[in-house]
């Protein structure tokens, strides 16, 4: 067996492929470590299972199909399952998740909590998973529902719910279930006693809402369900009693999802959620989550499993005999790019045609640019002015037109070049002497406007992997700033796009608002888009 201790390095490459970038975190089971594929030059998260026992092979390949016949924005893809005999592992190549979780990026906040406008706007995409898994054939069970399995990206997005590794299957007719593992503080009372089912996951879902709204996490189901059963009052809080602006009706809804009695919970994911509606405010989700990222400043990518401390895991039960039946992968979607994209599309023709005309010329100037439509830059005409004759003695009255000035053609602003989701190159260090050559991949890369961030990571020689955000005009003009890794300068990439879409400039070591050429690497490099 492989000890944990001996963490695969940075540059190993496993199965002749898959190149590691980073360990993203350990626990347990393994290891999950940052990857790039040697051929495509992607990045992607693959979780290592070490010298696991049967039991835990099993629920390993459980966990990688559930994921693999999966298809929801909010979920995490599996996109490939593998052994190492000699390693004596198994692995799971999935999606890299760059982001912090949910419970990192609560303990970053005033008192370790949020508004409810935001948990309302952060979690909206976690209850549209959940009630995915929960329509699937047969209905899936999370059973591991809390904020450190939810992974909020760094490019905006909406949360991603991970961590699969204790999800079942629910058969109507039966209770049994495998091992029960559970976190304490979100696990429901039936995780330790008859088995779980899909209100379960209304727990863990009520149990979320309670720790990002309070700051606390709530007392665990076990301490509850004993003390209840000895003729004790239930221990659990409620809500507003530690929050005082909180609406006891939201207090009432969680005590209500966190029941000891699963018949005492709400039926479903949607009716929880619904209920929580009526009290809370309407937020956009974008803004919250690019707001929130940037108050937590967070440095690298990451993992999709956060160490946490020792599970509640009662006596093992006899794993049941599971049977997946797989559906159709459907095509993901965006949720609302193609609305978006339309709604600009007839508001630009709307402009251009006529339709809506103001003299204020800020109005068209104003219209996003997005959707690439450019106005025609033709004079619009407008109707002659009306005549006006003067009769003069012994002479024919003659009329005087006099035309009204067109009015200025407004161009909208220009757009900056839209950037590749990946890029591949060289870099040259020149702080070494003879200079440093290595590789350079930019991955991850989203885009807003002229604001856009990403990951960069490097080859041998040189080191700096981590995050980065900068800055691109319409001028093809762009910079970034790659955070410091390590305790070293951060590093300072500037440059241009060029015409066959490849980026290239020079990079240097940062201090103080200037490059320092004295104390870290600097040079040139060159990428090109995947």
């Amino acid at each position: 067996m492989r000890d944990l201790q001996t963490k695969f390095p940075k540059g190993k490459v496993v199965r002749d492929r898959y190149e590691i970038q980073e360990l993203l975190g350990t626990g347990g089971f393994g290891a999950v470590y940052r990857v790039r594929d040697r051929r495509g030059g992607n990045v992607y998260a693959l979780k290592e299972q070490i010298d696991p026992n049967p039991q835990q092979r099993e629920r390993f390949a459980f966990e990688s199909r559930i994921l693999e016949r999966l298809d929801h924005y909010a979920l995490p893809r599996v996109y490939r399952v593998f052994e190492d005999e000699k390693a004596q592992s198994v692995y799971m190549l999935m999606d890299f998740i760059n982001g912090p979780n949910l419970e990192r990026l609560r303990r970053r906040q005033p008192e370790g909590r949020f508004t409810l406008a935001r948990v309302m706007a952060m979690m909206k995409p976690i209850i549209e998973a959940v009630s995915y898994l929960h329509h699937q054939q047969p209905p899936i069970i999370h059973r591991d529902i809390k904020p450190s399995n939810m992974i909020i990206p760094t490019s905006g997005e909406g949360a991603v719910l991970v961590d699969f590794g204790i999800a079942k299957t629910y058969d109507l007719d039966s209770t049994t279930s495998a091992v029960r593992h559970c976190s304490p503080g979100y696990g429901s009372p039936e995780h330790y006693m008859r088995g779980t089912n899909l209100r379960s996951d209304i727990y863990g879902l009520g149990a979320t809402f309670y720790t990002l709204l309070t700051g606390e996490v709530p007392i665990d189901a076990l301490t509850r369900l004993t003390r209840v059963s000895s003729g004790s009052a239930d221990s659990l809080i409620p809500a507003h009693s530690l929050v005082e602006d909180l609406p006891q009706e939201v207090s009432d809804i969680l005590q209500k999802a966190m029941a000891l009695d699963p018949e005492d919970r709400y039926g479903s994911v949607e009716e929880f959620w619904n209920a929580l509606k009526v009290y809370a405010p309407e937020v956009k989700t974008e803004p919250v989550i690019y707001e929130m990222l940037s108050e937590a400043n967070e440095a690298p990518g990451t993992q999709v499993e956060t160490p946490q401390p020792p599970p509640v895991t009662p006596a093992p039960l006899p794993p049941p005999s599971i049977v997946v039946q797989e559906i159709p992968r459907r095509q993901r979607r965006s949720r609302k790019g193609l609305f978006l994209l339309v709604a600009a599309l007839l508001l630009a023709f709307l402009l251009v045609g006529g339709l809506i005309w103001t003299a204020n010329s800020g109005l068209l100037a104003g219209v996003s640019t997005q959707a690439k439509v450019t106005p025609t830059s033709s004079t619009v005409h407008q109707p002659t002015a009306r005549t006006t004759q003067v009769p003069t003695r012994g002479t024919t009255p003659t009329a005087t037109p006099t035309a009204s000035p067109a009015p200025p053609v407004v161009q909208p602003p220009a757009s900056p070049p839209r950037l590749a989701r990946g890029y591949d190159g060289t870099i040259s260090d020149k702080y070494t002497d003879p200079p440093t050559n290595s590789t350079i991949a930019l991955s991850n890369i989203a885009q807003n406007g002229q604001s856009f961030t990403g990951y960069a990571s490097f080859g041998s020689g040189l080191v700096g992997n981590n995050n980065f955000n900068g800055t691109i005009t319409p001028d093809r003009k762009f910079h970034f700033l790659v955070a410091s890794y390590a305790g070293l300068l951060p590093l300072y990439f500037q440059g241009q796009v060029n015409g066959d879409k490849s980026l290239s400039g020079t990079y240097c070591s940062y201090r103080n608002n200037a490059c320092d050429n004295q104390s870290g690497g600097y040079g040139d490099w060159h990428a090109s888009p995947r």
